[in-house]
């Protein structure tokens, strides 16, 4: 079965979330699954779903009581498209939450359309590492020494995002890229007691997703329709390697110009409080 259908209808139709919860609360009950139910079905973690219902990125369930609450096939059907456009289609969580929100300031009808004509196109002609194989939690954790209890954090906020293989749950190439870093800055020495968390990386993935929506609002506004298809996927794609390259330039002349700032501010304060010294 596949569950890769239209974006647009879906996401942008007449219902809005609020009318398919109520739809979904007339719905019988022993139609409906509780959290463990839909937590095997789609293969993720409980974390995950309830960050999902928090972000707006699914709907919220159908409570009948304070601890009791139920989902149905629409949220199974959400969660496996929120991971595909993940995983396998590079949209980043905002851009996701735009196609289902369409709040205030969000992307047009038009904008996201031209981001759904993109997917499944990028970063494809990229060469996967044949010796990088997807590993469970476990295994991960075994070759980079961190934890599986880490690990898990990294899944629950977005940034890792495992895909089902079987009766398994494993994670690919950028996934263990990105753990294998953590466990450099551990051997570094930055350790917990020293504020080195996952969650501190939810600053650097806020940051970046705020980064992509803009990236994205300024493509689809200026250059999409300018330019074919096929030439507008390259742009993104060669565009990406340089941009992160400028990004790693600006981000290092961030933090060199920030010390310079604290360590002339510390100096101008010794000096008022000992101006003979």
């Amino acid at each position: 079965m596949s569950y890769h259908y239209n974006l647009i209808e879906y996401y942008t139709g007449i219902l809005h979330l609020e009318q398919r919860e109520t739809l979904m609360a007339k719905k019988s009950i022993h139609k409906l699954m509780r959290m463990k139910q839909l937590r095997e079905a789609a293969g993720v973690s409980k974390w995950t779903i309830q960050f999902y219902v928090k972000e707006g990125l699914i709907p919220k369930p159908v409570k009948t009581s304070p601890n009791m609450a139920y989902y149905d096939q629409s949220h199974l059907n959400a969660i496996r498209l929120v991971r595909e456009l993940q995983t396998k289609r590079f949209l980043p969580l905002s851009v996701i939450k735009q196609l289902v929100t369409r709040g205030k300031g969000g992307l047009s009808v038009h904008e996201i359309r031209t981001l759904v004509q993109m997917d499944g196109k990028l970063f494809r002609n990229l060469e996967e590492n044949p010796d990088v194989q997807p590993i469970t939690a476990q295994e991960l954790s075994k070759r980079t020494g961190v934890s599986t209890e880490d690990i898990r954090v990294f899944e629950r906020i977005g940034i890792l995002n495992p895909i089902q293989m079987g009766k398994k749950k494993v994670f690919e190439e950028d996934d263990i890229l990105l753990v294998e870093c953590y466990g450099k800055l551990q051997d570094l020495g930055l350790t917990k007691e020293l504020g080195l968390d996952p969650t501190l990386f939810t600053i650097h993935r806020d940051s970046l997703e705020r980064i992509v929506m803009e990236e994205a609002k300024k493509l689809t506004t200026q250059v999409a329709g300018k330019v074919p298809m096929k030439q507008l996927i390259k742009i993104v794609e060669e565009g990406t390697t340089i941009t992160n390259t400028m990004i790693g330039v600006i981000h290092k002349k961030l933090i060199v110009e920030t010390v310079k700032k604290y360590a002339a501010e510390f100096q101008d304060t010794v000096m008022m409080r000992n101006p003979n010294g």
